[in-house]
C-alpha cells in the first residue's frame, strides 16, 4: 500500500494529539507529507445581545484564535523537525465536514483522528467527528485510542470476513504494522439463524450438530483459500476461527492478546455504508481496547 498524503485531525486536545503521534512514524516509514486540519468555531452574531457584551465576546474569540495559532504552529514545527513535508487546512466551519472535504481536496490515502475516551465506558464516546470521518470518508480511516505511543502499530488483529475487502483489510494494516511485526488474523462465524432452537427438538430428531459440522467445514474451506491468495500477496498468515457475534469476537481477541490495532474493512454501496459501518466497523470502534483502522472499499455507486 502507497501512503502520499496523510489526514491528521486537529482539534488541541489530548486524542487529537495521540493522533499525531501515531501518524509521524507513519508518514516517516512510507515518506508521506501530513495535512493537519483544523476546524474554526463559527463566531456568527448572536442575537438580543448588546453591542457591549458583543465586544466582549469577540475579544474572547480573537484571543482564542491567537492561542490556537500557536499551538497549531508549535505542532507544525514539530512535524517540519522530523523532515516531514506538512501542510495546514485551518477552515470555519463543522469538523466532520471540514475533514471529509478535505481529505477529497488533498487525495488523501489515510485520515487518522482521534477519540474522547480510552478505557471503560469512555470507549464509547469516539464522538461525531470520528463517527462522521468513518461514514463518510472514501479513503482509510485510522481511529487512535490507548496508551500515548509514538511508533508504528507493533500487534495488529486483522478481522476478515473473506469478502472482497478482506485481503485489502490486510495489506493495509500491515502498511502500518512495523517491520517485521506479527499480523494475526481472525475470523468469526456464526451457525444459521435459528440454528439455535434446533437443540430443544434433541438430537434424535435433529441433528444439530451436522449443521455446525457443514458451516465450519464451509469455513474453514474459506479460511484456506484467503491464506493462500494473502500468501500469493505477498503475506504469510493463519486464520483463526472463532464461533460468535463479530464484535464480540474481535474486541475480546483483541483484549486479550493485547492487540494495540484492529483492522476491518467497509465494504457495500455508498447509499447503504452507513449501515453497513453501524453493524461491524462503528460497533467495533465503540468497543475496542486499541486503535482501530477502517479500510473502505471504493463505493460501488455514486448515490
Amino acid at each position: 500500500m502507497a501512503i502520499q498524503t496523510i489526514l491528521v485531525g486537529c482539534d488541541l486536545s489530548e486524542g487529537s494529539d495521540l493522533a499525531l503521534d501515531r501518524a509521524i512514524p507513519i508518514a516517516e516509514q512510507h515518506g508521506a507529507r501530513i495535512v493537519v486540519v483544523h476546524a474554526q468555531s463559527d463566531d456568527a452574531p448572536i442575537a438580543d445581545v448588546d453591542n457591549q457584551v458583543l465586544a466582549q465576546l469577540g475579544e474572547v474569540s480573537a484571543a482564542i484564535r491567537v492561542a490556537e495559532a500557536r499551538e497549531l504552529a508549535t505542532r507544525m514545527t514539530a512535524i517540519s523537525e522530523r523532515g516531514i513535508k506538512t501542510d495546514i487546512i485551518s477552515r470555519i466551519g463543522p469538523p466532520g465536514e471540514i475533514l471529509s472535504k478535505a481529505a477529497v481536496d488533498e487525495s488523501a490515502d489515510l485520515v487518522v483522528v482521534g477519540t474522547h475516551g480510552r478505557t471503560g465506558i469512555s470507549r464509547f464516546l469516539i464522538g461525531s467527528v470520528a463517527t462522521d470521518t468513518i461514514r463518510h470518508a472514501t479513503c482509510d480511516v485510522l481511529v487512535v485510542r490507548g496508551a500515548a505511543a509514538k511508533s508504528l502499530f507493533q500487534r495488529p488483529l486483522v478481522a476478515v470476513d473473506f469478502s472482497s475487502a478482506s485481503l485489502k483489510a490486510l495489506l493495509h494494516g500491515a502498511a502500518l504494522a512495523a517491520p517485521g511485526a506479527h499480523v494475526e488474523v481472525v475470523h468469526a462465524w456464526q451457525l444459521p439463524a435459528g440454528s439455535w432452537g434446533a437443540t430443544l427438538l434433541g438430537q434424535a430428531r435433529f441433528p444439530w450438530n451436522t449443521v455446525r459440522d457443514a458451516v465450519l467445514s464451509g469455513v474453514q474451506a474459506q479460511a484456506t483459500k484467503f491464506e493462500h491468495e494473502a500468501k500469493a500477496a505477498g503475506r504469510e498468515v493463519k486464520v483463526e476461527l472463532v464461533q460468535g457475534q463479530p464484535t464480540t469476537v474481535v474486541t475480546q481477541t483483541a483484549e486479550r492478546n493485547a492487540h494495540d490495532l484492529i483492522v476491518v474493512g467497509a465494504h457495500g454501496h455508498r447509499g447503504v455504508r452507513r449501515l453497513l459501518l453501524g453493524s461491524v466497523a462503528e460497533s467495533t470502534i465503540r468497543h475496542a481496547p486499541c486503535s482501530v483502522l477502517v479500510v473502505h472499499e471504493p463505493p460501488q455507486d455514486k448515490k
